[in-house]
């Protein structure tokens, strides 16, 4: 007996089904690597907004989960997008919190997001100034701080781009004006 062979169709689909499949594991290791170098500076962009190392960590995880699976592929500046989500959920958080009454629990097997913010004297100096800032300034310092543009900043904020630059102007000149003091303050000039 001799045997039929296979339709086309029929051998097509195991090399279609395992493009999709090396197409997955990129974009995985695409994700993973985004997640890997995003996760730090969207933590270290919230605490430069006023929220503590855990706080900001959680807000960047929430923004993360919202991220995936199919917005991931979807977004055309999926950087911008993580940061205004994390801050949505970062100013959530503070309207929701309440005090414990009990110590927190150590997470087992995972990270404390403080190991993966160390932060240097300087850091927190700045961060100690940036507190000083009301918070449109702020947030304008922030975002220029990780990198965006003003023009980026705008549009993710919805504000008019000079509006953006001129908090920045104000904020950027208050925080030389903090820093100069506190500088003076401690060489005891």
């Amino acid at each position: 007996m001799t045997e039929i062979p296979a339709a086309p169709a029929a051998r097509a689909v195991p090399a279609a089904l395992r493009a999709a499949q090396q197409s997955r594991q990129l974009d995985r290791k695409a994700f993973e690597a985004f997640y890997r170098t995003e996760m730090r500076r969207i933590t270290g962009f919230l605490m430069n907004l006023g929220a503590g190392p855990y706080e900001a960590a959680d807000a960047a995880h929430e923004a993360f989960e919202t991220l995936l699976p199919d917005k991931w592929r979807q977004l055309e500046r999926p950087g911008a997008w993580l940061r205004t989500v994390a801050y949505r959920n970062y100013l959530r958080q503070t309207t929701a919190r309440t005090q414990p009454t009990d110590s927190v629990p150590d997470r087992p097997g995972g990270t404390c997001p403080v190991d993966l913010v160390l932060l240097t004297e300087q850091q927190k100096t700045v961060l100690a100034a940036l507190d000083r800032l009301p918070p449109a300034e702020r947030q304008a310092v922030a975002w220029r701080l990780d990198g965006f543009r003003h023009e980026e900043t705008a549009q993710e904020l919805r504000k008019d781009p000079a509006a953006v630059r001129q908090a920045y102007v104000r904020g950027r000149k208050k925080l030389i004006s903090i820093l100069a003091l506190r500088k003076e303050a401690t060489s005891g000039e």
